[in-house]
């Protein structure tokens, strides 16, 4: 799967996350923006959901994959920092599905 449709299909999710926020609790809608941690709106529940929310958009596209497993957690750099580390981390995993 091309990064470009991965960047696409999680800017949906966020945006999909922020019709559910209030308007002072709205996530950024960038590449760079913060997901999960400093400068993030975002806290762990938050988190879970949105990334349940993407892997469903992700099996749609034929692509299984569990973006919450002890293998992303237990990272030293957390790849649910950005949008934009999330999205390498998902274009990696969908490499190894293939």
């Amino acid at each position: 799967m091309l990064p470009a449709r991965v960047r696409e299909i999680v800017l949906d999710a966020v945006r999909a996350a922020n019709s559910e926020r209030a308007p002072d609790a709205q996530l950024d809608l960038a590449p760079e923006a913060p997901l999960f941690g400093p400068g993030s709106r975002l806290d762990s529940m938050g988190l879970v959901v949105l990334l349940v929310d993407i892997e469903e958009a992700l099996h749609a596209e034929g692509l299984d994959v569990t973006l919450g497993d002890e293998k992303a957690v237990s990272r030293t750099r957390s790849p649910f920092r950005s949008v934009e580390t999330l999205v390498a981390y998902i274009t990696t995993l969908a490499g190894a599905e293939t």
